[in-house]
């Protein structure tokens, strides 16, 4: 079974009964029906989505407007005949050849306060992965106006900032001020160990 190793954690961890004959359609339904859109296809999106589809998570929309270049092979997932084509394409690429059941989608595009509702109305989660505080505007007030749950992991440097954010709270605010400035890789640096962490903790 593809997620035995899984299911033995649960069933040792939180007293699962991974034996009964429910438990394969309960987790299907957990998991491989769950629809996620990912926001960002870079150092950690990429892993991310890797993850995901690892653990089950079948479902998913990825979205990213960018081209690989060879800066990218540090710390993402891609490969040097990959080069100069979009990362949510390379990335569906990749993952269906990790499990060829996954259904992707991919919007090579960025998402707009114009856009979001036709990409996200159907979703359980949006991840947001980028590096564009504007990007995370956009979401949060979609995702409070109709009772979302949104994540945001990012990494610069050594630093990881992982938050998940309940729609009807509306805490978003509370956490980063308006006038918050954007840390780019491209300027101060990153670790691929960060990178790939970040993705983890997610």
């Amino acid at each position: 079974m593809r997620y035995s190793r899984q299911t033995k954690f649960l069933e040792n961890n939180y007293q699962i009964n991974t034996k009964n004959k429910d438990f394969k359609s309960k987790f299907q339904s957990l998991f491989k029906d769950k629809k996620i859109v990912l926001v960002g296809c870079g150092g950690i999106g990429s892993v991310f989505a890797e993850l995901l589809i690892r653990g089950g998570f079948l479902n998913l929309t990825l979205i990213d407007n960018d081209l690989i270049d060879e800066t990218n092979l540090q710390r993402q997932i891609y490969f040097e005949s990959d080069i100069g084509n979009f990362k949510s394409k390379s990335l569906k690429e990749i993952l269906m050849k990790i499990n060829s059941k996954s259904k992707i989608k991919v919007i090579c595009d960025i998402l707009t306060s114009g856009n979001i509702e036709n990409i996200c109305k159907k979703s359980d989660l949006i991840i947001d992965v980028t590096d564009n505080f504007e990007t995370r505007k956009i979401i949060n007030k979609y995702c409070e106006k109709n009772n979302k749950d949104w994540l945001y992991t990012g990494a610069v440097k050594s630093e990881i900032i992982c938050c998940l954010f309940k729609g009807k709270l509306k805490l978003f605010s509370k956490v980063f001020s308006n006038n918050i400035r954007d840390e780019s890789c491209c300027d101060i640096g990153v670790l691929s160990s960060t990178t790939y962490t970040a993705a983890s903790f997610g």
